[in-house]
């Protein structure tokens, strides 16, 4: 179906616009989306599309002929996108049948959870649960960090008392840190049946709540600087770990 909208006083325009608030997005469980690779990495749950031109998508999909100013108005960055999409999506809970599951911990930028998600998805790790004091997966810059990664995931939401409730499952905790009692990741070479791989808030860590019930704490070997930006070290983890586990191959 595809309609012409020509206002910004449009009541559609006006809620497309609401929702590149990252609040007002969860509370509506959609997304706001950019780009025609992120359409197409979210294409099953594509609701509408704006375009200044018609697309070739399933007849389903509404597709509103828009301005260039509607589209530099829903546009998040400084040239307007080609297309922008609304999708529907909602918070997930823990499979806890996964044998291998992320957590993150309060970490606060989104590019960094963006390519978290995105090394992720690269390297198999699907079950991926952010605490609730961490990015939002609603936050228009981990969906472009994430690069469509996100739509692939089994992403979640939950308090840090799920590593215990976890723990009690029988899953060993797995944490990466600086501190005492570490293990170096190039040593770390037998894997548990059932793990939970924990990374932490950028110039923090870890919370001293999850080290201490942490079954094992591993560390990346870096020389001349003290430490690696939290996605640069999810990589490293999970390209290592992924070589060691053939459950991720």
């Amino acid at each position: 179906m595809i309609k012409e909208i020509s206002s910004l006083k449009n009541e559609i325009i006006k809620y497309a616009y609401k929702l590149k608030d990252a609040s007002f997005s969860k509370k509506e469980n959609k997304l706001i989306i950019e780009s025609e690779h992120l359409i197409e990495m979210a294409k099953d749950e594509l609701i509408e599309v704006f375009v200044l031109k018609p697309m070739k998508l399933d007849n389903k999909i509404t597709q509103y002929i828009v301005s260039k100013e509607i589209m530099e108005k829903l546009s998040s960055g400084k040239s307007p996108a080609k297309v922008i999409g609304i999708i529907n999506s909602t918070i997930k809970t823990i499979d806890r049948n996964s044998n291998i599951l992320v957590y993150l911990d309060n970490i606060q930028d989104p590019g960094n959870v963006g390519t978290i998600l995105r090394s992720a998805l690269a390297f198999g790790f699907k079950d991926i649960i952010l605490s609730d004091d961490t990015a939002s997966i609603f936050n228009s810059k981990v969906i472009q960090a994430s690069q469509g990664s996100i739509f692939k995931l089994n992403v979640s939401i939950e308090n840090k008392s799920v590593i215990k409730s976890l723990k009690e499952d029988g899953y060993k905790i797995i944490s990466t840190s600086l501190g005492k009692d570490t293990i170096n990741i190039n040593d770390f070479n037998q894997l548990p049946p059932k793990m939970v791989l924990l990374f932490g808030n950028e110039g923090n860590g870890i919370c001293e709540e999850l080290l201490k019930i942490s079954d094992s704490r591993i560390f990346i070997s870096i020389n001349s600087i003290d430490s690696l930006n939290v996605g640069v070290a999810a990589g490293i983890v999970f390209y290592k770990i992924k070589n060691i586990d053939p459950r991720l191959r």
